[in-house]
């Protein structure tokens, strides 16, 4: 019974359906008090019971959280589309708040006549709603045809006027065009207000959307601004529909200001239309009399501002100038001193106190202007709210700071790398060489001593058989027949005297073999792993004589000419075989300029500016050695030369050179040995590598 009262308190606990609840509580409470005891159902039959329920309730939890998983998936779709029309639809209205802007601040439909003013309208509203075609038709007096004041063509740049329709030709657009202030149709063929334009007008000319409004002006519809959309159907939005308005509202004032009599009602309407303009603009707009010292507020002041109209147009220069942030205030006031003394626009961005205490960054624009009603000096400008741009652009500012600092990194550690696989394929190069030069070495030196230790006393018996000969030939001046034959026949005489200098060429060969074995041991120095006082010069020389067969005389020019200006140096602590390295280095690069340049020169030119190698060296101080290896080549260019001791450069041809050497040389000398290794050359002046190192290693330096 233990068990069942621990069930039915568990079940208490779960969050079961009502009707699951009830009938596994009345199955518990009917075998705790045995009522179902020797009834016809055994115990397995309620378990069952209990089974299905607790698999029905499972079944249903789980078609809820589907629909829960399948409802949230429908609600991240529809963010999704609504996030990518909200930012069209902020790009769209960046467009509309641009160009209403440009209206605001321009000149032209002010002062200029009512045809540059209307294109430059249609101009305006073409960019703004990235239409093709922009047109402002107006009713003539009896309202029996609809006149082109401008038709803007963007894609030719081009304007035209003057075309009529006749309202009785089209009466279905014309009754919506009365009953209607907006007419948006994405398909101006199937549309019944506008299909009866597909025939002579929209389809010749590839207008498939239409979006039109009505321009109102003494409380009549005077005409209206039609925007056309060329190639595929495009679905005008609600923005795009108040832009149009907006334009309308400048057509409006354009109209207006041109049919005004006298310049004082001129400039009362335009004043009061100006104003129902730049309200919608969403910018706080401003004009400063530099007369009177007055400033005229307009627009969006309480959005901006967090003042009320009436209390923000109570302020003067003054007042603006302390809501001005103090560390940006001395700029705005030099650049507003500036631009009255230059009579210039201006445009700068600054923090502006609120009402409630908090700053805001705006983007404040003007232009200085003379009042031709009044003739004084004004300025007009305009504020906008940037502040979401401002953190916009700080956080792009604080990635892009991010971001060059882990390329910054990355570039070392690519470089690092570089030079690590570099020293790695080198040193194991190296190794090899040296294991192969010193395995030659080895074997040519046994059979080398036995030859030319075996010469001497070979010397020595061919001496006692010449001298046992010559006794023979006093005591028995006349041989026998068969002797005399074969004492001629083999020329006694000239091996008697030839002999002995065979013997001497074969000594002299020994010696030179020797020699090399001795340069190639040395060369390898697989002995000297750490610090070891060398003679710097025995290393050059042992380079040079392997390098020998490349500065010989060839076939068709003559050898480099090589000039040793040793200086008294004592023994050098160091790393030989490295420097012999770079020594091989240098000596292979300069052969290869030398080679190259004589490839392109005549015998008789090289003979008469043989090409040299000069090596030099000397102490520097008492402290430090000198070793210059110079030619006479072609030189290198300056822009090349920054780049020789980078790893992988090379300007040999694919297949003569790794670009390692140099990069190699110059790890070895500045990080191995504590010392300095530049380039001295100029493009045709030849070419100088210096290597300045220490007599003693004071600290030891990673080996590469």
């Amino acid at each position: 019974m233990e068990f069942f009262n621990q069930v039915s308190t568990s079940n208490n606990r779960e969050n079961l359906q009502p009707d699951f609840q009830v009938s596994l509580r009345n199955i518990l409470n009917g075998i705790k008090d045995n009522s179902f005891v020797n009834k016809e159902q055994p115990l397995e039959f309620f378990l069952q019971q209990i089974n299905e329920s607790l698999e029905q309730e499972i079944q249903a939890r789980t078609a809820l959280l589907n629909q829960k998983v399948h409802q949230l998936e429908q609600e991240i779709n529809e963010y999704k589309k609504a996030e990518a029309i909200r930012q069209q639809t902020e790009q769209s209205f960046r467009r509309h708040n641009n160009a209403l802007q440009q209206l605001v601040q321009s000149e032209s439909l002010q002062y200029d006549d009512f045809p540059t003013a209307i294109k430059y309208v249609t101009e305006v509203a073409s960019l703004g709603l990235n239409v093709d075609r922009v047109g402002v038709w107006l009713y003539t007096e009896d309202y029996t045809k609809i006149q082109c004041a401008d038709l803007y063509e963007r894609p030719n740049n081009f304007h035209r006027a003057g075309l009529e329709l006749l309202v009785c030709d089209y009466p279905s657009y014309f009754q919506a065009l009365k009953e209607e202030q907006v007419i948006a149709v994405p398909d101006v063929h199937q549309d019944p207000r506008t299909s009866e334009f597909s025939a002579t007008y929209t389809l010749p000319l590839g207008i498939s959307s239409m979006l039109d409004v009505r321009i109102w002006s003494r409380g009549k519809v005077i005409g209206v601004v039609c925007c056309e959309h060329l190639g595929s159907q495009r679905q005008w939005t609600l923005e795009e529909e108040n832009f149009i308005s907006s334009i309308t509202e400048f057509v409006r004032l354009v109209i207006e200001s041109s049919e005004r009599k006298s310049v004082e009602a001129a400039l009362a309407v335009s004043k009061n239309q100006f104003r129902l303009v730049v309200e919608q603009t969403g910018q706080l707009i401003y004009v400063y009399d530099l007369a009177d010292r007055y400033i005229h507020w307009a627009g969006a002041i309480e959005e901006i501002t967090g003042y009320t109209p009436d209390e923000w147009k109570q302020f003067d220069l003054a007042t603006w100038e302390a809501h001005i942030e103090d560390e940006d205030r001395s700029k705005v006031m030099l650049m507003w001193a500036s631009a009255i003394q230059s009579k210039s626009q201006y445009q700068i961005e600054y923090r502006l106190r609120k009402k409630d205490g908090s700053y805001i960054y705006v983007e404040d624009r003007g232009k200085f202007l003379v009042n031709q009603i009044t003739g004084t000096d004004c300025i007009a400008g305009t504020m906008s709210n940037v502040s979401d741009r401002k953190t916009a652009e700080k956080a792009l500012r604080q990635s892009e700071v991010q971001f060059r600092q882990q390329a910054q990194t990355l570039e070392k550690a690519l470089r690092e790398l570089q030079r690590t696989q570099t020293q790695m394929i080198q040193n194991e190069k190296m190794s090899s060489l040296g294991q192969l030069v010193a395995g030659v070495a080895h074997e040519i030196n046994n059979p080398v001593n036995f030859i030319y230790g075996n010469i001497t006393p070979a010397n020595d018996y061919i001496q006692i058989l010449f001298k046992l000969i010559s006794l023979y030939q006093e005591h028995y001046p006349q041989p026998v027949p068969i002797i005399q034959e074969e004492i001629e026949a083999i020329d006694l005489e000239f091996v008697r005297q030839d002999l002995p200098k065979l013997l001497h060429s074969m000594k002299i060969g020994a010696e030179r073999i020797s020699q090399i074995v001795l340069s190639l041991r040395n060369f390898s120095r697989l002995d000297e792993a750490e610090y070891k006082a060398v003679d710097i010069h025995e290393g050059i020389d042992s380079t040079l004589l392997i390098l020998r067969n490349r500065l010989k005389d060839k076939d068709d020019y003559p050898g480099i000419e090589v000039i040793k200006e040793y200086g008294n140096l004592p023994l050098v602590e160091c790393y030989a075989g490295q420097l012999n390295q770079v020594f091989i280095n240098i000596l292979n690069n300069a052969i290869d300029v030398l080679e190259e340049r004589d490839e392109k020169r005549s015998f008789h030119e090289i003979q008469q500016s043989p090409s040299i190698i000069r090596i030099s060296t000397q102490m520097l101080n008492e402290h430090q050695i000198t070793i210059k290896i110079s030619d006479n080549g072609l030189g290198i260019p300056e822009k090349i030369k920054q780049l020789i001791f980078n790893p992988f450069f090379t300007t040999k041809p694919i297949g003569k050179g790794t670009g390692m050497g140099m990069s190699i040389s110059y790890q070895i000398i500045t990080k191995n040995h504590g010392g300095k290794f530049y380039c001295v050359s100029s493009s045709g002046q030849g070419t100088q590598f210096v290597i300045e190192i220490p007599l003693k290693q004071q600290l030891k330096f990673k080996i590469y």
